[in-house]
């Protein structure tokens, strides 16, 4: 039996993109190792490639797109109930509570729709990077923002409401393109990624290791380029 046990974050086999449903060691459906295990010999720096990927309409990107978006549904009502509630203890009336978190729903809700349609794919360069504190809900808080110089000279920018992987993976003068086939915040793929140890899922943001086909998180194909 291989040592190489699925870890509580593996979700989806890093080979063929199944949901893992054993804790041997090897995933039910394609029969591969389970993590690290199976690219043992195979250089983590290069997996990656260099170049734009081609497989940008494939299937698993509306899977994990559909499972997201049914997560996020699901918890803005719940995040819209806790903030009605510690209005309520902290004094406010009934009335003035279920307003608010009425409000604040139909606000999430706007924001989340609009970052799960898709847009208009386009390629250019990251010309800035920032992040900002902010007062959100009692709380200090960051925004990161991301600002890009299309190739057609556009302006182009990218907000994250909070900490993403993506944000702090794309440095200052990184060649990249926005898949919008895939939409969403995290649908960035930087052109040369030969010399990156781990490189994000463009649905769920995480970073995963390249020499994965797959992210092991939602499933979806991970975003590579030619390797020489």
């Amino acid at each position: 039996m291989s040592e190489s046990f699925i870890k509580p974050t593996d979700i989806y086999c890093s080979s063929c993109g199944a949901k893992l449903t054993t804790k041997d060691g090897h995933c039910s459906s394609c029969g591969k190792l389970v993590g690290e295990a199976q690219y043992a010999g195979i250089e983590r720096i290069g997996a990656a490639g260099k170049g734009y990927s081609e497989n940008t309409k494939h299937e698993s990107f509306a899977r994990a797109s559909k499972a997201t978006n049914k997560g996020v549904m699901i918890i803005l009502p719940i995040i819209a109930l806790v903030i009605i509630v510690a209005l309520i203890v902290m004094g406010v009336s009934p009335i003035g509570s279920i307003i608010a978190g009425v409000a604040t729903y139909i606000l999430m809700l706007i924001i989340a729709l609009l970052n799960m349609r898709k847009k208009p794919s386009w390629e250019g360069t990251v010309e800035k990077k920032s992040y900002e504190k902010i007062k959100r809900q009692g709380a200090d808080r960051r925004t990161y923002l991301i600002k890009f110089k299309t190739d057609d000279g556009k302006t182009k920018k990218q907000v994250w409401h909070s900490y993403s992987p993506v944000w702090d993976y794309l440095q200052e003068s990184d060649k990249v393109r926005y898949v919008g086939d895939i939409g969403g915040v995290n649908a960035f793929e930087k052109y040369d990624k030969s010399e990156d140890e781990s490189i994000p899922c463009a649905c769920c943001g995480k970073l995963m290791d390249p020499r994965y086909t797959y992210c092991t998180i939602c499933g979806a194909l991970l975003l590579k380029g030619k390797t020489s």
